[in-house]
Protein backbone atom coordinates (compact mmCIF):
# COMPACT_ATOMS: atom_id res chain seq x y z
CA UNK A 1 0.00 0.00 0.00
CA UNK A 2 1.37 3.41 -0.99
CA UNK A 3 1.98 6.03 1.73
CA UNK A 4 -0.80 8.29 0.44
CA UNK A 5 -3.37 5.48 0.52
CA UNK A 6 -2.19 4.26 3.92
CA UNK A 7 -2.30 7.75 5.42
CA UNK A 8 -5.75 8.33 3.90
CA UNK A 9 -7.12 5.26 5.67
CA UNK A 10 -5.44 6.35 8.89
CA UNK A 11 -6.90 9.85 8.50
CA UNK A 12 -10.39 8.40 8.10
CA UNK A 13 -9.79 6.58 11.38
CA UNK A 14 -8.70 9.81 13.09
CA UNK A 15 -12.00 11.67 13.08
CA UNK A 16 -11.81 12.32 16.83
CA UNK A 17 -8.55 14.34 16.77
CA UNK A 18 -9.71 16.12 13.60
CA UNK A 19 -13.01 16.91 15.32
CA UNK A 20 -11.11 18.16 18.37
CA UNK A 21 -9.00 20.52 16.26
CA UNK A 22 -12.09 21.67 14.36
CA UNK A 23 -13.96 22.36 17.61
CA UNK A 24 -11.13 24.50 18.95
CA UNK A 25 -10.87 26.51 15.74
CA UNK A 26 -14.65 26.98 15.69
CA UNK A 27 -14.71 28.31 19.26
CA UNK A 28 -11.86 30.72 18.50
CA UNK A 29 -13.64 31.86 15.36
CA UNK A 30 -16.83 32.54 17.30
CA UNK A 31 -14.85 34.66 19.76
CA UNK A 32 -14.36 37.15 16.91
CA UNK A 33 -17.46 36.42 14.82
CA UNK A 34 -20.04 37.05 17.54
CA UNK A 35 -18.72 40.50 18.62
CA UNK A 36 -18.28 41.38 14.94
CA UNK A 37 -21.88 40.43 14.20
CA UNK A 38 -23.12 42.38 17.22
CA UNK A 39 -21.17 45.44 16.11
CA UNK A 40 -22.57 45.21 12.59
CA UNK A 41 -26.11 45.09 13.94
CA UNK A 42 -25.41 48.21 15.96
CA UNK A 43 -23.64 50.13 13.20
CA UNK A 44 -25.87 49.27 10.21
CA UNK A 45 -28.70 51.41 11.64
CA UNK A 46 -31.34 49.07 10.16
CA UNK A 47 -30.04 49.72 6.67
CA UNK A 48 -31.21 47.32 3.94
CA UNK A 49 -28.11 47.93 1.85
CA UNK A 50 -26.18 45.12 3.54
CA UNK A 51 -28.62 42.56 2.18
CA UNK A 52 -27.19 43.27 -1.28
CA UNK A 53 -23.85 41.85 -0.13
CA UNK A 54 -25.42 38.39 0.14
CA UNK A 55 -25.49 38.16 -3.66
CA UNK A 56 -22.00 39.57 -4.23
CA UNK A 57 -19.45 42.05 -2.97
CA UNK A 58 -20.25 45.72 -3.50
CA UNK A 59 -17.31 48.04 -2.86
CA UNK A 60 -19.53 51.14 -2.64
CA UNK A 61 -21.49 49.70 0.29
CA UNK A 62 -18.25 48.61 1.98
CA UNK A 63 -16.60 52.01 1.47
CA UNK A 64 -19.58 53.96 2.80
CA UNK A 65 -19.86 51.72 5.84
CA UNK A 66 -16.13 51.94 6.68
CA UNK A 67 -16.16 55.73 6.43
CA UNK A 68 -19.01 55.90 8.92
CA UNK A 69 -18.02 53.07 11.31
CA UNK A 70 -14.25 52.78 10.98
CA UNK A 71 -13.57 53.40 14.68
CA UNK A 72 -15.88 50.55 15.70
CA UNK A 73 -14.70 48.03 13.07
CA UNK A 74 -10.91 48.51 13.08
CA UNK A 75 -10.39 47.03 16.60
CA UNK A 76 -12.29 43.90 15.53
CA UNK A 77 -10.18 43.61 12.37
CA UNK A 78 -7.06 43.88 14.54
CA UNK A 79 -8.38 41.05 16.74
CA UNK A 80 -8.94 39.00 13.59
CA UNK A 81 -5.29 39.47 12.60
CA UNK A 82 -4.12 38.28 16.00
CA UNK A 83 -6.47 35.34 15.67
CA UNK A 84 -4.82 34.44 12.36
CA UNK A 85 -1.43 34.42 14.09
CA UNK A 86 -2.91 32.25 16.83
CA UNK A 87 -4.17 29.77 14.23
CA UNK A 88 -0.62 29.54 12.87
CA UNK A 89 0.80 28.73 16.30
CA UNK A 90 -1.99 26.21 16.87
CA UNK A 91 -1.03 24.40 13.66
CA UNK A 92 2.52 24.13 15.02
CA UNK A 93 1.18 23.01 18.39
CA UNK A 94 -1.06 20.28 16.96
CA UNK A 95 1.67 18.83 14.73
CA UNK A 96 3.18 16.78 17.57
CA UNK A 97 -0.17 15.23 18.47
CA UNK A 98 -0.95 14.44 14.83
CA UNK A 99 2.39 12.72 14.29
CA UNK A 100 1.93 10.80 17.53
CA UNK A 101 -1.45 9.65 16.24
CA UNK A 102 0.09 8.37 12.99
CA UNK A 103 2.82 6.59 14.94
CA UNK A 104 0.11 4.55 16.71
CA UNK A 105 -2.72 4.32 14.14
CA UNK A 106 -4.33 1.20 15.59
CA UNK A 107 -4.37 2.40 19.20
CA UNK A 108 -7.49 3.95 20.67
CA UNK A 109 -7.39 7.74 20.63
CA UNK A 110 -6.46 9.15 24.02
CA UNK A 111 -7.07 12.88 24.42
CA UNK A 112 -4.59 13.13 27.31
CA UNK A 113 -1.76 11.53 25.31
CA UNK A 114 -2.64 13.73 22.34
CA UNK A 115 -2.25 16.88 24.44
CA UNK A 116 0.99 15.59 25.97
CA UNK A 117 2.44 14.96 22.51
CA UNK A 118 1.37 18.43 21.35
CA UNK A 119 3.04 20.03 24.37
CA UNK A 120 6.16 17.85 24.24
CA UNK A 121 7.06 18.72 20.63
CA UNK A 122 5.81 22.30 20.54
CA UNK A 123 9.11 23.90 21.54
CA UNK A 124 11.23 22.11 18.96
CA UNK A 125 8.63 22.56 16.21
CA UNK A 126 8.44 26.26 17.03
CA UNK A 127 12.22 26.52 16.54
CA UNK A 128 11.84 24.61 13.29
CA UNK A 129 9.17 27.09 12.20
CA UNK A 130 11.69 29.90 12.73
CA UNK A 131 14.27 28.08 10.60
CA UNK A 132 11.70 27.35 7.89
CA UNK A 133 10.53 30.98 7.88
CA UNK A 134 14.13 32.16 7.56
CA UNK A 135 14.79 29.98 4.51
CA UNK A 136 11.38 30.90 3.09
CA UNK A 137 12.10 34.62 3.28
CA UNK A 138 15.55 34.15 1.77
CA UNK A 139 14.61 31.62 -0.91
CA UNK A 140 11.37 33.16 -2.15
CA UNK A 141 12.55 36.71 -1.43
CA UNK A 142 15.54 36.38 -3.76
CA UNK A 143 13.25 35.61 -6.71
CA UNK A 144 10.90 38.49 -5.90
CA UNK A 145 13.75 40.98 -5.52
CA UNK A 146 15.39 39.71 -8.71
CA UNK A 147 12.09 40.04 -10.57
CA UNK A 148 11.64 43.61 -9.34
CA UNK A 149 15.17 44.53 -10.45
CA UNK A 150 14.68 42.99 -13.88
CA UNK A 151 11.38 44.84 -14.28
CA UNK A 152 13.04 48.14 -13.37
CA UNK A 153 16.02 47.61 -15.69
CA UNK A 154 13.90 46.43 -18.63
CA UNK A 155 11.15 49.00 -18.11
CA UNK A 156 12.07 50.89 -21.30
CA UNK A 157 12.58 47.72 -23.35
CA UNK A 158 9.63 45.47 -22.52
CA UNK A 159 5.98 46.12 -23.27
CA UNK A 160 3.31 45.78 -20.58
CA UNK A 161 2.68 42.21 -21.70
CA UNK A 162 6.39 41.44 -21.55
CA UNK A 163 6.63 42.90 -18.06
CA UNK A 164 3.66 40.80 -17.01
CA UNK A 165 5.25 37.56 -18.23
CA UNK A 166 8.60 38.42 -16.63
CA UNK A 167 6.85 39.12 -13.33
CA UNK A 168 4.80 35.92 -13.66
CA UNK A 169 7.93 33.87 -14.31
CA UNK A 170 9.76 35.20 -11.26
CA UNK A 171 6.63 34.84 -9.13
CA UNK A 172 6.29 31.20 -10.26
CA UNK A 173 9.93 30.56 -9.30
CA UNK A 174 9.28 32.15 -5.90
CA UNK A 175 6.17 29.99 -5.43
CA UNK A 176 8.01 26.80 -6.37
CA UNK A 177 10.90 27.68 -4.05
CA UNK A 178 8.53 28.58 -1.22
CA UNK A 179 6.48 25.40 -1.49
CA UNK A 180 9.66 23.33 -1.67
CA UNK A 181 10.90 24.90 1.56
CA UNK A 182 7.53 24.29 3.23
CA UNK A 183 7.65 20.67 2.07
CA UNK A 184 11.13 20.30 3.57
CA UNK A 185 9.77 21.82 6.78
CA UNK A 186 7.09 19.10 7.00
CA UNK A 187 9.65 16.34 6.56
CA UNK A 188 11.88 18.05 9.13
CA UNK A 189 8.98 17.75 11.61
CA UNK A 190 8.71 14.05 10.86
CA UNK A 191 12.46 13.62 11.19
CA UNK A 192 12.58 15.43 14.54
CA UNK A 193 9.67 13.29 15.75
CA UNK A 194 11.03 9.96 14.53
CA UNK A 195 14.64 10.60 15.55
CA UNK A 196 13.74 12.55 18.73
CA UNK A 197 15.95 15.41 17.55
CA UNK A 198 16.09 18.86 19.12
CA UNK A 199 18.33 20.51 16.49
CA UNK A 200 16.16 22.47 14.08
CA UNK A 201 18.87 23.55 11.62
CA UNK A 202 20.38 20.08 11.42
CA UNK A 203 16.99 18.43 10.95
CA UNK A 204 16.04 20.92 8.25
CA UNK A 205 19.27 20.17 6.39
CA UNK A 206 18.74 16.41 6.66
CA UNK A 207 15.16 16.78 5.49
CA UNK A 208 16.34 18.90 2.56
CA UNK A 209 18.69 16.15 1.38
CA UNK A 210 15.91 13.62 1.88
CA UNK A 211 13.37 15.59 -0.16
CA UNK A 212 15.76 16.50 -2.97
CA UNK A 213 16.89 12.87 -3.16
CA UNK A 214 13.30 11.68 -3.76
CA UNK A 215 11.69 14.75 -5.28
CA UNK A 216 8.69 13.02 -6.89
CA UNK A 217 7.71 10.99 -3.83
CA UNK A 218 8.01 14.00 -1.52
CA UNK A 219 7.58 17.33 -3.30
CA UNK A 220 5.36 15.77 -5.95
CA UNK A 221 2.92 14.52 -3.30
CA UNK A 222 3.08 17.90 -1.58
CA UNK A 223 1.88 19.59 -4.77
CA UNK A 224 -0.85 16.98 -5.12
CA UNK A 225 -2.27 18.11 -1.79
CA UNK A 226 -2.01 21.75 -2.90
CA UNK A 227 -4.06 20.91 -5.99
CA UNK A 228 -6.63 19.01 -3.91
CA UNK A 229 -6.99 22.04 -1.62
CA UNK A 230 -7.34 24.36 -4.62
CA UNK A 231 -10.00 22.04 -6.03
CA UNK A 232 -11.93 22.19 -2.76
CA UNK A 233 -11.91 25.99 -2.87
CA UNK A 234 -13.00 25.94 -6.51
CA UNK A 235 -15.91 23.63 -5.67
CA UNK A 236 -16.92 25.90 -2.79
CA UNK A 237 -16.97 28.98 -5.04
CA UNK A 238 -19.12 27.13 -7.59
CA UNK A 239 -21.59 26.21 -4.85
CA UNK A 240 -21.52 29.79 -3.55
CA UNK A 241 -22.41 31.07 -7.02
CA UNK A 242 -25.21 28.53 -7.39
CA UNK A 243 -26.85 29.16 -4.00
CA UNK A 244 -28.17 32.69 -3.63
CA UNK A 245 -28.40 33.57 0.07
CA UNK A 246 -31.80 35.22 -0.14
CA UNK A 247 -33.38 33.78 3.02
CA UNK A 248 -32.47 32.11 6.30
CA UNK A 249 -32.64 28.59 4.81
CA UNK A 250 -30.02 29.34 2.13
CA UNK A 251 -27.88 31.22 4.68
CA UNK A 252 -27.98 28.22 7.02
CA UNK A 253 -27.17 25.89 4.11
CA UNK A 254 -24.12 27.95 3.15
CA UNK A 255 -23.01 28.04 6.78
CA UNK A 256 -23.11 24.23 6.90
CA UNK A 257 -21.17 24.04 3.62
CA UNK A 258 -18.57 26.49 4.95
CA UNK A 259 -18.09 24.45 8.12
CA UNK A 260 -17.79 21.26 6.06
CA UNK A 261 -15.15 23.05 4.00
CA UNK A 262 -13.20 23.98 7.14
CA UNK A 263 -13.45 20.43 8.48
CA UNK A 264 -12.25 19.10 5.13
CA UNK A 265 -9.29 21.49 5.08
CA UNK A 266 -8.24 20.34 8.53
CA UNK A 267 -8.55 16.72 7.41
CA UNK A 268 -6.47 17.51 4.32
CA UNK A 269 -3.68 18.99 6.44
CA UNK A 270 -3.72 15.94 8.70
CA UNK A 271 -3.66 13.66 5.65
CA UNK A 272 -0.70 15.57 4.16
CA UNK A 273 1.34 15.35 7.37
CA UNK A 274 0.46 11.66 7.71
CA UNK A 275 1.60 11.05 4.14
CA UNK A 276 4.93 12.72 4.94
CA UNK A 277 5.23 10.50 8.02
CA UNK A 278 4.57 7.28 6.09
CA UNK A 279 6.73 8.37 3.15
CA UNK A 280 9.66 9.06 5.46
CA UNK A 281 9.64 5.47 6.69
CA UNK A 282 10.30 4.07 3.19
CA UNK A 283 12.69 6.67 1.82
CA UNK A 284 16.43 5.93 1.66
CA UNK A 285 18.15 7.93 4.38
CA UNK A 286 21.26 10.06 3.68
CA UNK A 287 24.56 8.29 4.17
CA UNK A 288 26.72 9.22 7.19
CA UNK A 289 29.18 12.04 6.54
CA UNK A 290 32.90 11.67 7.41
CA UNK A 291 34.45 14.41 9.53
CA UNK A 292 38.11 15.00 10.34
CA UNK A 293 38.77 14.96 14.06
CA UNK A 294 40.26 18.08 15.62
CA UNK A 295 42.90 15.98 17.35
CA UNK A 296 45.44 14.57 14.91
CA UNK A 297 48.15 12.13 15.95
CA UNK A 298 51.44 13.63 14.92
CA UNK A 299 53.99 11.31 13.30
CA UNK A 300 57.02 12.82 11.67
CA UNK A 301 57.97 9.85 9.54
CA UNK A 302 54.57 8.28 8.84
CA UNK A 303 51.30 9.46 7.29
CA UNK A 304 48.29 9.98 9.56
CA UNK A 305 46.87 6.72 10.82
CA UNK A 306 43.27 5.57 10.44
CA UNK A 307 42.51 6.69 14.00
CA UNK A 308 42.82 10.33 12.98
CA UNK A 309 39.40 10.19 11.32
CA UNK A 310 36.06 9.92 13.08
CA UNK A 311 32.71 9.10 11.60
CA UNK A 312 29.51 10.85 12.60
CA UNK A 313 25.98 11.08 11.27
CA UNK A 314 24.83 14.50 10.17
Amino acid sequence: MTPINLSFRQTLGSTRPIGLIYGITLVLGLVVALPFYSTLLTEDQDSRAFLNLLNGFDYTIYSDFMQRSRKAILPLISVGRWLGALYLFLSIFFAGGILFRFSQPTARFDTGLFWQACTHYFGRFLRLFGVTLLFLLIGAGIWLVAGSLVAIVADDVLTERGQFWVGAAFFACAALTGTLILCIGDYAKVLMFREDSHQAFKSFGQAGRLVLGSILRTYGLYWLFILIGAGMFGLYFLIDEAILMSNWITILLMFIIQQAMIFGRIGLKVWALGTAYNTYTILPKPEPVLRISRTLIQHSAAPPSHETFTESVE
